[in-house]
């Protein structure tokens, strides 16, 4: 299952009134995508967006009260149906993983790798394991479930969904110093540069689409850059929390 990521309401989010950036190439290619998420069952009962809506303000009121009322005052986190606007993009799971590789080499000086293999697995490196045996504090976009809270402060903590899930949350104002932080161990790029990466970057191309509607296969790749797809990855999460600090909106990894 690929990576996408998602900056909107959790409302909007568990609605599914979204569309990922492949359903929405679909639509303009003409081309039927079937979307298949984890723990997601394709007989599951649809729920009215009225009152998911009503359950998602309930959970949100009741976990800023429970991290502390002194939140609310300076929190700005919007729900609703299809006000709010999202943004989506999808860097999947080889482009998240060369931007945690990049990182950790960076944080622990060590040479950044060429290329890497498709489907590598960071955490199983030699590489992470040393970093992770290091590192003194709490790095959301290692230690996290791909889940942010329009909260500026920075933390990370444990708490349960609306579907019942145990899941490691985070803020946006985490990521945002991780970003920043990331930014600053090479890059020191401009937010110009960095909203150009992620149609720069990213991967080679493998496929076209032709004018017959149908795929013509080039080269099959296996083995991508490291530094371009960390850079593409690093973009696409930078708009995300470009978004959410405007619309006052979660951060999801979904998949």
């Amino acid at each position: 299952m690929g990576l996408d990521i998602y900056a909107g309401t959790l409302t909007r989010y568990y609605a599914r009134n979204w569309k990922t950036a492949v359903q929405q190439w679909g639509e303009r290619n003409g081309v039927q995508i079937n979307m298949i998420r984890q723990n997601e069952k394709a007989d599951e009962e649809v729920v009215p967006p009225e009152e998911i809506l009503q359950d998602v303000t309930a959970w949100r009121d009741q976990l800023i009260m429970n991290l502390g009322d002194n939140l609310k005052e300076k929190l700005s986190w919007k729900e609703d149906i299809d006000e709010t606007p999202y943004y989506t993009d999808k860097p999947d799971w080889d482009a998240l993983a060369a931007l945690l590789l990049y990182s950790v080499c960076k944080f622990t000086r060590q040479e950044v790798p060429e290329d890497f293999p498709k489907n590598y697995n960071v955490f199983d490196s030699e590489i992470y394991k040393g970093f992770k045996e290091r590192k003194t504090i709490a790095f959301s976009l290692f230690d996290c479930d791909g889940w942010w809270l329009p909260i500026n402060d920075a933390f990370m903590f444990q708490y349960t969904l609306p579907t019942g899930h145990q899941r490691v949350l985070a803020t946006l104002g985490m990521l945002k110093v991780e970003l920043q932080a990331i930014n600053s161990l090479e890059w020191n790029a401009d937010e110009e540069t960095i909203l150009r990466w992620s149609e720069e970057e990213g991967y080679p191309t493998d496929a076209i689409w032709g004018k017959d509607k149908k795929p013509q296969f080039l080269e099959r790749h296996d083995v991508y850059n490291t530094v371009s797809l960390a850079k593409f990855a690093f973009s696409i999460l930078w708009q995300a929390v470009k978004h959410s600090e405007q619309h006052g909106t979660l951060i999801i990894y979904d998949f």
